[in-house]
């Protein structure tokens, strides 16, 4: 035996390194992570195509329905929209008082009422549209595009 394998016989033990850090802590925090960032930013794909009719029809709608459903979602897009204006009017007023710790509170509310209008005029798109399955760049290809088809 060399004189350098003795010595690793002897401080080895007493000389773990990954277990000092916690190296397989480390690699199943890790793993959990990226399972829930995965989870969170990859959508689900649908299981099933479904045409616009035949929801209809699941899910016994008339047409009187459905222009009861979009009044009911353009009178909550409004809703939202006032209230949007309303906390960015209280985040300019706590921008100008030097409340920066109130202010940037108010602007990440601003964002998810921001979210909401999307959504509700989002499911507006889709009643006027009359199908299932629009994604984003067909929501901004008809209200914002309109000319370059």
């Amino acid at each position: 035996m060399s004189f350098s394998a003795g010595i690793k016989k002897i401080i080895k033990p007493f000389v773990d390194v990954p277990k000092w850090i916690g190296y397989r802590q480390l690699v199943k925090s890790n793993r959990s992570i990226t399972t829930v960032l995965k989870k969170f930013f990859i959508p689900e794909q649908a299981h099933s195509q479904e045409s616009f009719a035949a929801a209809l029809q699941r899910l016994n709608l008339k047409e009187s329905d459905l222009i009861q459903r979009r009044q009911e979602f353009t009178r909550l897009m409004w809703i939202w929209i006032f209230l949007f204006f309303v906390v960015i009017i209280y985040s300019v007023y706590l921008l100008m008082g030097h409340s920066l710790r109130g202010f940037f509170p108010s602007l990440a509310i601003s964002f998810v009422i921001l979210t909401q209008i999307f959504r509700y005029h989002f499911w507006i798109f889709q009643i006027k549209q009359r199908r299932l399955g629009c994604n984003f760049r067909d929501w901004l290809n008809s209200y914002f595009m309109v000319g370059k088809k």
